[in-house]
């Protein structure tokens, strides 16, 4: 599992030198460790950096389905002493769906983050999880209109994906 997590520093030393290594692409040169991948990725979670903890969840999210048996694990980092790790993990805990929806209990504090981003990330990601948590929806359309683009964006992109 070492090798998989020498792998991970280099893409991230690649891409403080500014050859940045799309998550597909990581993803396609580590499918060489085979059966070992995703565990590798899952033992990468607990790593003491946390760029590499950051880059582990964004791996496992682009290996859905198959890291799937990661859930517990990416919900456990949601709880990460490094915010930019478990604002990560809220962001992509959202692609596994409704097997992630445990995740909710520790996603709705994220809606009273000062940060409107954070906020409507929190708002869409329940929602993902659970669809049935419509009252989001005026939430996530009222972003559409925010002063801030990138949070405009992301809430036209959701509303262009549903």
């Amino acid at each position: 599992m070492s090798a998989i997590r020498e792998e991970l520093g280099r893409f991230i030393r690649l891409n403080y030198a500014e050859q940045w290594v799309p998550a597909h692409i990581a993803r396609e040169q580590l499918e060489r460790f085979g059966n070992d991948l995703i565990p590798g990725l899952i033992e990468c979670l607990n790593d003491g950096h946390p760029q590499v903890r950051d880059l582990a969840v964004d791996l496992l999210s682009e290996a859905r389905p198959r890291s799937n048996v990661a859930v517990p694990d990416l919900i456990a980092r949601l709880a990460d002493e490094d915010w930019l790790v478990a604002t990560g993990v809220m962001f992509h805990i959202q692609f596994f769906g409704p097997i992630a929806a445990a995740a909710i209990p520790q996603i709705e504090p994220w809606l009273e983050s000062p940060n409107e981003h954070l906020r409507l990330t929190a708002a869409i990601t329940i929602l993902r999880l659970d669809p049935s948590r419509m009252e989001f929806l005026p939430t996530i359309r009222a972003a559409t209109m925010s002063d801030h683009p990138s949070v405009k964006s992301s809430a036209r992109e959701f509303f262009e994906e549903s």
